[in-house]
């Protein structure tokens, strides 16, 4: 029995669901704590970073919802009100 070849596709499946576990999420629709008419506001730009919405700061997409306020209006926070 050959299970040698076996090993190359899931070590690549697994490396590749590990890159993308990483990347900003492309839109808003399963963030908690977002209206939809805010939802496109809640989108990363194309380096994985978003500006608050009162435009002092850009913080990575990541940071929104993480329990921190790095925005100084607490738009980076919408689950938390």
């Amino acid at each position: 029995m050959k299970t040698r070849g076996l090993c190359f596709p899931i070590l690549v499946t697994m490396a590749l669901s590990l890159v993308n576990a990483d990347r900003p999420k492309a839109s808003s629709d399963n963030m908690r704590g977002i209206a939809p008419s805010m939802a496109k506001q809640y989108t990363p730009d194309n380096a994985g970073n978003w500006k608050c919405l009162d435009g002092s700061k850009t913080i990575a997409f990541s940071a929104i919802n993480d329990d921190y306020c790095d925005c100084p209006d607490g738009s980076d926070e919408p689950g938390m009100y």
